[in-house]
């Protein structure tokens, strides 16, 4: 995700683990605010070039799934 988007090691952890958590929950972490989440989040989006979290999840499961491919191949 870092490579394919420029994102920074922070901003690949929340796309990761917000869009891990279901449409109903949030993703909490003692260590961010949930404002800094969504601070992270619209960053996220725009270096994806998309405009939600439905199609930032879309995008990283088409990179990761990329990645997994290319290193079957190896």
């Amino acid at each position: 995700m870092q490579r394919a988007y420029a994102l920074t090691a922070r901003e690949a952890e929340v796309l990761l683990c917000s869009v891990a958590a279901s449409r109903t929950a949030t993703w909490r972490d003692p260590n961010i605010s949930p404002r800094t989440v969504n601070k992270h989040l619209e960053q996220i989006f725009v270096k994806l070039g998309v405009e939600n979290r439905a199609a930032a999840a879309g995008a990283a499961v088409r990179t990761l799934t990329l990645d997994w491919r290319d290193d079957l191949t190896r």
